[in-house]
């Protein structure tokens, strides 16, 4: 039997960035860990130690913490996806998609090539597992395969995925330089339909006959550009020339280099851009202040500032469906001309509302994040964040959609005192402290008048004619 061999890191193309030159803090050290060779002792590894201790720090900590979420509160469901599917996310913590995720997931859903470019940490594991997971056949051998520059990465990325494929039945499999060929030839008898591969190990897999692409339907490239930097170019072409002309491709990186759109353009169809990493927190344009409020005085606070301000157009935006649906009502009631938006609404029905509120048959658009991508409107006047977002980027995203093409814009958010841990959030994103609004004879909080707390009281004393003594208690 041949001697196993793992990733190792190439000298071919290897940029040779040191540590932190990327958002994921990622040294410089291969992934993979190195050839191994029959030794007396231990097997070893090229990398040194300082370098095995890089990459620990590199792989990204970007899933949430495995808390779960009802799955009523899983705004993943507005883009159809599997119940089992919805199940995993809201198991696994998910409740609102993150910037990169709303963005990709409708091209990816109509089959589309991507090339997205974000930061480490904006979700981009979720961002090709769950169309992943949602499109997976049930043909034999891997369906999806995830290429990674690191060993960790590939097991958190084969972890994400058994947490979000848990009521699926779905096989994942990370595979790597450093682990057991055995255990991982077993491990592959078992038909594991998602894996995650390091590309030195996979092509140890690939020589072998071991592990087969031609039946691919989705291949992934998650960090191209750290790859490239460790030297594997010649391993992703081979990769890339081995996989169906057929299947759909992903290419995730941090940043866009020459040889990483050489890349795309000679192995990807027409694929959909998602660029976030390059977004900057624009917002001097726009005139932000936020308002505390108690939950239940929400609906009032918003009546008085649509009185007080009088916007001439605006996007009121909700967490939830039903939280769109209860407040466009509200204000119906109350004669404000507002609609509702959001993917419960038929497609026809919701590009009515959208033409009806461009032509400004009614000023107030009520809105959830993810119906409202890729609505462009250029003279909204005002964005109110009836519920502040929980994820810090779409507050950005959120207030972008005012102050375009030269104007001044006006963002409004309502805090109650359970959302400051957003706030905060969203304040360290922007560099910059929101200023707090009131207004006057607007009762903003409840206030709870604390019992009167009684005064101590000194000791008693009793005056006898040796004079005053505290009497001893009994």
């Amino acid at each position: 039997m041949p001697a196993e061999s793992s990733d190792k890191k190439r000298g071919g193309g290897g940029r040779g960035r040191g540590s932190g030159s990327r958002g994921g803090g990622g040294g410089r050290g291969a992934g993979g860990g190195g050839r191994r060779r029959r030794r007396s002792g231990p097997p070893k590894t090229e990398s040194s130690s300082s370098d095995d201790s890089e990459q620990q720090d590199s792989a990204e900590q970007e899933q949430p913490e495995d808390k779960g979420v009802p799955v009523e509160d899983c705004a993943f469901a507005e883009f159809n996806l599997k119940p089992e599917l919805i199940q995993g996310l809201a198991g696994a913590g998910y409740k609102t998609p993150s910037p990169i995720q709303a963005r990709s997931l409708p091209h990816a859903l109509e089959g589309r090539d991507i090339i997205g470019q974000a930061r480490t940490g904006t979700g981009k594991t979720a961002a090709f597992l769950v169309p992943a997971l949602q499109m997976l056949s049930d043909l034999p051998g891997p369906r999806v395969l995830v290429v990674v520059p690191t060993r960790e990465l590939a097991m958190q990325v084969a972890s994400e995925g058994k947490k979000l494929g848990r009521f699926m039945d779905v096989r994942t499999l990370a595979v790597y330089g450093g682990d057991p060929m055995k255990k991982q030839l077993d491990a592959l008898d078992r038909d594991p339909k998602v894996l995650a591969a390091t590309p030195g190990r996979l092509m140890d897999h690939m020589s072998r006959g071991t592990i087969k692409l031609r039946e691919l339907d989705m291949l992934i490239l998650d960090e191209a550009d750290r790859m490239f930097d460790l030297g594997f170019r010649d391993d992703i072409d081979k990769i890339m020339r081995n996989a169906p002309s057929r299947r759909q491709t992903f290419l995730f990186s941090a940043t866009l280099s020459d040889e990483v759109l050489a890349l795309a353009a000679r192995y990807m169809n027409d694929p959909a851009r998602v660029f976030l990493a390059p977004d900057k927190m624009t917002v001097e344009e726009v005139d932000q202040s936020l308002f505390p409020i108690d939950r239940a005085s929400k609906t009032k606070l918003l009546i008085e500032v649509l009185k007080r301000e009088k916007p001439d157009r605006s996007i009121i935006f909700t967490r939830t469906k039903a939280g769109a649906d209860r407040l466009a009502e509200r204000l119906q009631k109350r004669d404000h001309g507002a609609r509702e938006i959001h993917s419960g609404l038929p497609q026809n029905k919701r590009e009515r509302i959208l033409a009806d509120f461009r032509a400004g048959k009614f000023p107030y658009l009520i809105a959830t994040d993810v119906a409202a991508r890729g609505i462009d409107i250029s003279d909204v006047s005002h964005v109110i964040n009836f519920d502040i977002p929980e994820n810090a980027e779409d507050y950005v995203h959120r207030i972008g959609r005012t102050a375009r093409m030269g104007k001044r814009g006006r963002a409004v958010t309502f805090v109650t005192p359970e959302d400051g841990q957003f706030l905060t959030g969203i304040e360290k994103l922007i560099n910059q402290i929101i200023p707090e609004c009131r207004y006057d004879g607007f009762q903003h909080t409840q206030q709870t008048q604390e019992p009167e707390k009684e005064k101590p009281t000194g000791p008693e004393y009793k005056r006898t004619l040796q004079g005053y003594i505290r009497p001893r208690k009994r």
